[in-house]
C-alpha cells in the first residue's frame, strides 16, 4: 500500500532570482510554466529562471525511523499555472554505478513509490513553495543504504513532466555497527602570477583579492575548515602578497607605470594565512604551480627541478617555518610518466593525482583505496589518488539556486556507499581470487578500524568556494558515523594493493597543455635570463623567478594575458644585458701592424666577470694576429661603472684603408653575451715612409757627428811646438828679427 505523504503546505509568494541560471523546461508543457516570448532574447531570459529549486533537507543522515526529514523548495512559473509535485523514492543502491545512473536521469531504482499533489495553482507572481515532512518509515526505509529520492513538477492539465530534481538520502539505522572509511581533503591557496620581472606588477588585481575576493574567500575557509583538510599553498603567490605588503610598488600601464603604496589588506592577509595554517596541514606547490608535463614535452626540464627548490625557499621563508615540497599535486590532477619521472626526478616522492589518471583494473566492483605505489625512473612513489566524483562536489558553483544543497547530499551519499559497499565473491581462480582477497581485506578492519581512504580535492586550481557551503560540508562529513577525517600525510599504501592499469593522459590532457611554441620562447628567455646573470662576480636571481612564473599552468588558455607578462621579462633582461658593452668608436693604425685598443664598458652598480673574443670580418686586409686568428685573452673583472681596454694585436695587408673587427663578450663559461660588435679599424699605411725620413735623418746626423770626431782626431796628432807656432801664425802677426833683437 502506497503511504500518503504529509500534507503540502503553501507559504508565500516570494519572487525567484531572475539572474541565476537554471535548468531548461522540458516537453511541450513547458509553455504553461515559463511563457512562450516571441524573441530569442526573452527566450533566454526565461530560461534564466529554475523552474524548480530544492533549498532545503533538514538532514543529511537519517537515524530514526520516525523522525521526520524536512524537504521545501519552490516551483517558478506562469502565474495561476496548475502544477503538481510528486515525490519518489525507492529501493537502495547497490552500487555506485547505480548512483550515477540515477543522477544522469537514466532511470528510477524499482520497486518507486510516489506522493501526489493534485492541481495546485502557482500563485499570482508565479511561486509556489512547497514543503514535505517524510519520515524514514514512510520513504520505505527498512535498512542501512543509500536512498533514491526526486521531486517532480508536472503540468497539471496534460501531466507532461516540467522538471526534476534527484538527490540521494542516507539512512543508518541506530545501534547497528557502520562501517568506516578515512576521508582525507585537500585543497587549494593558488593564483595566477600578478609580475612579470621582479619589480614589475603587470596588474593590481591581487590588492581586491585578498580583501573582498577569491583569496580572501579562501582565507575565511581556511579559518573554518577545521584541522585535517591539507592546503597546498603556491609560493609564487605568498612573494606577490609580501612584495605589496611592505613597500611601495610599480603597476605597469599603457603609459608606463603607476606608484602604489603598500597594501595593509595584503599584509592582513599574509599574517592571517599564516596565523591559521600554523595548526593545519601545508605543502608547498613548486614555485608558481608549472605546467609540468608540459615543461617536459617541450623539452624543459630545469624549471621543474628550480621551481620545486625555490618553492621550499619561497614558502618557508614567508610563513616563518619549514614546508615540505615532497608532495605535488600536478594540474588537474593528471600525469603521464615523462611527467612523473621529472617530478620524481626532482625529489617529490608523494603524487596526488585523479583517481582516473590512475584507474583500477575493471574486474573491481568496489572503490579502491585511495593510495598506491608507482614506480619511477627514481624509484618507487606513493600515488594518492583522488575521487572525482567527490572532487567535483568541492568545486560546485553556488551561485545556482539550490545547487550546495544538492551536492551536499551527493557529497555524503557517495562517502556512505563507499562504507557499505560490499566485497564481490570471486568464483573463479586467479585474478577472481586475487581481487576477491583485497577486497575482502579492504572491508572493514577488526574492532571495526577503517582500512581503505578516499581523498577528495578540487577540480580546479583557481578554485573560488563558497567558504559556507565548503566549511558546512567538511562540518556534515565530521559527523557521518561512517567517516572518520584524517590528513593527507597520514595515508600510507597498504601491503597489499588492487591492480590498476598504466597512467591514463589523454588527448584532451596533451591539448590542454600550454603550446609548445609558447614554451620554446620560454625555453629561449630562460637561456638568455641565465646569461644576464651569469657575469656578475655574486650568483643571483634576478630573472630566475620571472621565467618560472612564466611556466605556470594557470596560464593555460590565457595567451593574451601573457603575451604582456613575456614581453616585460624580455624587455627587463635586454635591458640589464644593454649595460655592459663594447664601445664601438672607430679605431686609426698607423702601419702594418700594431694594436687596437678595444673598450669593454660595464655601467652596472657591481663587479662583473667576463671574456672577450675578437675576429677580423675580411683577414685579406686586416688580421688579428694571434692563434687561428682568434684573440681571446684571460678572463677580464670590471669594477662597477668602469670601462676596460683590451689591446687587440692586428696586421694589416695591402695598403692599408677601412676594415673591421668582430668584437663578442662571453661568460665566464665561454656563452656569448649579446651581439657581436663590429669596431671599425682605419689603418693608414705611413709607417714606411715615416722609417725612410727617420733612418735619413739619421744618416745625416751620424755623418756629422763622424766628421766632428775626425777633425777633432787630426788636431791631436800634430807636435807641440807647431801646435805653438800654429797657434801663434794664427793669433799674431810676424816678429822681424830687429825687433827681436831690441828686445
Amino acid at each position: 500500500m502506497i503511504r500518503k505523504a504529509a500534507p503540502l503546505i503553501l507559504l508565500s509568494a516570494l519572487l525567484a532570482p531572475t539572474s541565476m541560471a537554471g535548468t531548461a523546461v522540458a516537453g511541450t508543457a513547458a509553455t504553461n510554466v515559463v511563457p512562450a516570448r516571441a524573441t530569442a532574447e526573452t527566450s533566454a531570459k526565461a530560461r534564466a529562471v529554475d523552474p524548480l529549486v530544492l533549498e532545503q533537507i533538514s538532514s543529511g543522515v537519517l537515524r530514526d525511523q520516525a523522525a521526520p526529514v524536512t524537504i521545501s523548495g519552490v516551483v517558478t512559473g506562469t502565474p495561476s499555472a496548475p502544477v503538481r509535485v510528486r515525490v519518489h523514492w525507492g529501493q537502495p543502491f547497490q552500487s555506485r554505478e547505480q548512483m550515477a545512473a540515477f543522477a544522469a536521469g537514466q532511470g528510477y531504482p524499482t520497486p518507486s513509490y510516489s506522493t501526489k499533489v493534485q492541481a495546485t495553482p502557482l500563485d499570482g507572481s508565479g511561486k509556489l513553495r512547497f514543503e514535505f515532512a517524510l519520515a524514514p518509515r514512510d520513504l520505505g526505509m527498512s535498512r542501512l543504504g543509500v536512498y533514491p529520492l526526486a521531486i517532480e513538477v508536472q503540468d497539471a492539465v496534460t501531466l507532461q513532466p516540467i522538471e526534476i530534481e534527484r538527490t540521494f538520502l542516507t539512512y543508518v539505522p541506530p545501534e547497528q555497527p557502520v562501517p568506516k572509511v578515512k576521508l582525507a581533503l585537500a585543497m587549494p591557496i593558488v593564483d595566477r602570477p600578478h609580475r612579470a620581472g621582479d619589480s614589475d606588477f603587470m596588474d593590481d588585481d591581487l590588492r581586491a583579492s585578498v580583501s573582498t575576493g577569491r583569496l580572501a574567500s579562501l582565507l575565511d575557509l581556511v579559518q573554518k575548515s577545521g584541522r585535517t583538510v591539507t592546503w597546498f599553498v603556491d609560493p609564487a603567490l605568498l612573494d606577490d602578497a609580501r612584495r605589496t605588503a611592505t613597500g611601495e610598488y610599480t603597476v605597469r600601464t599603457a603609459s608606463g607605470g603607476a606608484k602604489k603604496a603598500a597594501d595593509p589588506g595584503a599584509r592582513r592577509w599574509l599574517d592571517g594565512l599564516n596565523a591559521a595554517l600554523g595548526s593545519r596541514p601545508v605543502v608547498a606547490t613548486p614555485y608558481a604551480d608549472p605546467d609540468v608535463t608540459a615543461l617536459v614535452h617541450a623539452g624543459l626540464d630545469t624549471p621543474t627541478q628550480d621551481a620545486v627548490k625555490r618553492g621550499a625557499e619561497v614558502a618557508g621563508d614567508v610563513l616563518g617555518r619549514e614546508i615540505s615540497t615532497a608532495t605535488a599535486w600536478p594540474v588537474g590532477g593528471a600525469l603521464d610518466r615523462d611527467g612523473l619521472d621529472e617530478l620524481a626526478s626532482s625529489g617529490v616522492r608523494t603524487l596526488l593525482m585523479s583517481g582516473a589518471t590512475l584507474p583500477p583494473d575493471p574486474q573491481i566492483t568496489m572503490t579502491p583505496d585511495a593510495a598506491t605505489t608507482v614506480d619511477t625512473v627514481s624509484g618507487p612513489v606513493t600515488a594518492l589518488l583522488s575521487d572525482p566524483t567527490l572532487s567535483e562536489a568541492l568545486g560546485t558553483d553556488t551561485s545556482l539556486p539550490g545547487a550546495g544543497l544538492l551536492a551536499r547530499q551527493r557529497f555524503l551519499a557517495e562517502t556512505a556507499m563507499i562504507a557499505f559497499e560490499q566485497p564481490q565473491q570471486a568464483t573463479q581462480g586467479g585474478i577472481g581470487q586475487q581481487l576477491g582477497a583485497v577486497q575482502r581485506q579492504q572491508q572493514v578492519a577488526p574492532q571495526g578500524q577503517p582500512v581503505r581512504t578516499v581523498i577528495a580535492a578540487p577540480t580546479t586550481r583557481l578554485w573560488n568556494p563558497d567558504p559556507e557551503f565548503v566549511s558546512g560540508l567538511i562540518k556534515a562529513a565530521s559527523s557521518a558515523p561512517w567517516l572518520q577525517m584524517t590528513t593527507l600525510n597520514s595515508i600510507r599504501p597498504g601491503k597489499t594493493q588492487v591492480p590498476r592499469s598504466d597512467l591514463v593522459y589523454t588527448d584532451q590532457d596533451r591539448g590542454s597543455e600550454l603550446p609548445r611554441t609558447y614554451l620554446g620562447g620560454v625555453k629561449k628567455l630562460a637561456r638568455e635570463a641565465d646569461i644576464a646573470e651569469a657575469v656578475a662576480t655574486e650568483p643571483q636571481n634576478l630573472f630566475g623567478d620571472a621565467v618560472l612564473r612564466l611556466a605556470s599552468a594557470s596560464w593555460r588558455g590565457d595567451a593574451k594575458r601573457v603575451a604582456g607578462f613575456v614581453k616585460q621579462v624580455r624587455t627587463s633582461i635586454d635591458q640589464r644585458m644593454a649595460l655592459v658593452s663594447v664601445i664601438d668608436t672607430p679605431r686609426a693604425l698607423a702601419g702594418t701592424n700594431g694594436q687596437v685598443p678595444v673598450s669593454v664598458d660595464n655601467s652596472l652598480s657591481e663587479k662583473i666577470s667576463l671574456k672577450i673574443r675578437v675576429t677580423s670580418d675580411d683577414r685579406s686586409r686586416l688580421a688579428i694576429d694571434a692563434r687561428g686568428g682568434v684573440y681571446e685573452p684571460e678572463q677580464l673583472t670590471i669594477l662597477d661603472n668602469r670601462s676596460q681596454l683590451v689591446n687587440v694585436p692586428v696586421t694589416v695587408h695591402g695598403s692599408g684603408g677601412d676594415s673591421t673587427i668582430a668584437v663578442q663578450l662571453l661568460t665566464a663559461d665561454g656563452r656569448p653575451y649579446g651581439e657581436q660588435v663590429h669596431v671599425m679599424v682605419r689603418a693608414t699605411g705611413y709607417t714606411g715612409i715615416a722609417l725612410v725620413i727617420v733612418g735619413a735623418a739619421l744618416a745625416i746626423m751620424l755623418a756629422a757627428v763622424v766628421m766632428r770626431i775626425l777633425r777633432r782626431r787630426s788636431g791631436k796628432s800634430l807636435p807641440r811646438g807647431a801646435q805653438a807656432s800654429s797657434g801663434q801664425a794664427a793669433d799674431q802677426p810676424p816678429v822681424s828679427a830687429d825687433q827681436g833683437d831690441k828686445s
